[in-house]
């Protein structure tokens, strides 16, 4: 009896071992947290799911905030707010452990992920994905809304709700909010104009920037925005055959390979780095 004892221990002891190395790269993956950032009118567990449960099951930490702009909340806060709340979610992150954070964002989630970024310090790399809401591109249609916002803060009615037309998809709508936050979103000269993100991004921020071929957007193309972007080896540009909303499931696969790259790379990097270190 103690000697079939010892035999199952060695065993237990064994497939423990095994287990560990087998495990050892998703365990390890768990270092790099990701902030996914739904679209406009969306929620996280719609149109980003896909992504979601591809990043767990490589062994990242995700969180999925519902942000201002989801279908619940209805636009209840500004674009600045927006970025707070994306900076809490990173800071959730770190807390779990995480000593690298990248954002993932999908349509107006991605627009605001590269502010973000490019405001902010402490971002491993960002995940643009059918980036969407261009405000400088269409002023003929924001404009006279933009004024009337304006208007209402100038006379001190900047938190009273009204009726503004706003933008998904190529098509416009009412859309029910206040002043201050209508012009946080739409604002020409505002933080959601995704160039001046772009170009303000550090250049030690890799951008993984991916288009549906049938996204209404796509023909927008990489001078839009992600030429403007620093310059770095890691960046890349990347079309994918679907429409606006298929384009985090068509691309999930990409997105987790390339960040697990970036996290292989970036441990490599910093192995060297030590070992030349007296």
């Amino acid at each position: 009896m103690p000697g079939r004892i010892a035999q199952v221990l060695v065993r237990v002891v064994l497939l423990a071992l095994t287990l560990s190395v087998l495990l050892a790269p998703a365990y390890g993956a768990e270092r790099l947290g990701v902030v996914l950032l739904h679209d406009k009118n969306g929620s996280p567990g719609k149109a980003i799911s896909e992504v979601e449960r591809v990043l767990r099951n490589v062994g990242f930490l995700v969180i999925t905030p519902e942000l201002p702009w989801s279908t619940k909340r209805g636009f209840d806060a500004t674009f600045q707010q927006a970025l707070v709340e994306i900076g809490l979610a990173a800071q959730e992150l770190r807390v779990e452990g995480c000593d690298r954070v990248a954002l993932v964002g999908h349509g107006l989630g991605a627009n605001a992920a590269l502010a973000y970024a490019a405001t902010r310090p402490g971002i491993f790399a960002v995940v643009a994905l059918a980036p969407s809401h261009s405000p400088e591109l269409h002023q003929e249609i924001f404009l006279p809304d933009v004024r009337k916002a304006r208007s209402m803060l100038t006379i001190g009615s900047g938190q009273k709700r009204s009726l503004f037309t706003d933008f998904n998809m190529d098509k416009d709508y009412d859309l029910s909010t206040t002043a201050e936050v209508y012009l946080s979103f739409n604002d020409p000269e505002g933080e959601a104009v995704m160039p001046r993100s772009c170009e303000a991004l550090k250049k030690d921020v890799p951008l993984l920037w991916t288009v549906g071929l049938h996204d209404p957007l796509s023909h927008l193309g990489r001078y839009y925005a992600y030429a403007k972007a620093p310059g770095n080896p890691n960046s890349r540009y990347e079309e994918v055959a679907a429409d606006h909303l298929g384009v985090p499931r068509m691309a999930a696969q990409m997105v987790a390979s390339w960040l697990r790259d970036l996290v292989r790379a970036s441990d490599k990097a910093a192995g060297k780095a030590s070992a030349t270190q007296p």
